[in-house]
């Protein structure tokens, strides 16, 4: 009986371990290379403890066929709320990319190897500023907090997707698209705005040199804009962070 309590107790701490570390390998912050793997390691340990007495558990062992289906489970579930968490990060990159594109700075990307990408220079500006407003606004404690309350309200083992809750990702993925959109409208329209202008000069005044001219004017209007948005841009980023926490509590009702 001993015997088999202990092995009982080593299942629920391998799914809990499951469910962690994949929300970690995926969850923003977290998941950066730039963040060291000792303290990977003491967070995840610490949080698995701390799960231990939540996780609504099996009582009795299961056969080995049944533990790793369990455990695959719980991998893509902890992979689905870390990814959630991550949307708005992907946005705040897709906005840079649209930046980029417009004011010519698309040319400049390098590769990040904290990213393991090719990153647009505005996208890293406000990808730097997103992990400050994250961590200023306190809701990396809500991420955190989230992800233990699931274990009360998700049976280990037991996570089931819905029609519902794939709804709902699907729409997540939209109000990316939105979010990065509205975040870098203001800039793309002034950006067009120049190129219509540059346009009209350039059919009335065929010996200016447009290409040349058109450079520099985005870069400096790009900036100037970026600036007087700044203020409301870490707003709407803390609007956007409380949202995603709301959207990865949903997810997880949606799911038990």
């Amino acid at each position: 009986e001993v015997k088999s309590m202990s092995m009982v107790q080593i299942q629920i701490l391998g799914l809990i371990a499951c469910r962690v570390f994949s929300f970690m390998s995926v969850a923003p912050i977290l998941s950066e290379r730039n963040f060291p793997n000792l303290c990977k390691l003491i967070l995840g340990g610490g949080l698995i403890l701390s799960a231990f007495s939540l996780a609504a558990a099996f009582e009795e062992e299961v056969a080995l066929a049944v533990f790793i289906l369990m455990a695959v489970k719980e991998t893509i579930f902890g992979l689905a709320m870390g990814y959630l968490c991550r949307l708005v990060f992907f946005g705040v990159m897709i906005t840079g990319q649209f930046i980029d594109f417009q004011d010519g700075f698309i040319m400049a990307q390098a590769y990040d190897p904290t990213m393991q990408s090719s990153t647009s220079q505005f996208g890293k500006m406000y990808y730097w500023l997103a992990i400050m407003v994250f961590f200023a606004s306190g809701l990396y404690r809500q991420m955190i907090r989230g992800l233990m309350t699931s274990f009360d309200i998700v049976s280990l083992g037991y996570p089931t997707l819905t029609d519902e809750s794939i709804g709902g990702i699907v729409k997540l993925f939209a109000k990316t698209f939105e979010m990065a959109f509205n975040m870098g409208a203001p800039i793309i329209i002034s950006i067009l705005v120049i190129d219509i202008v540059l346009g009209i000069l350039s059919r009335s005044i065929p010996q200016l040199n447009v290409l040349m001219l058109s450079l520099n004017v985005k870069t400096t209007v790009s900036f100037i804009i970026c600036m007087l948005v700044l203020p409301n841009m870490v707003d709407f980023l803390a609007g956007n962070f409380s949202e995603m926490i709301q959207n990865m509590a949903d997810f997880i009702k949606s799911i038990a």
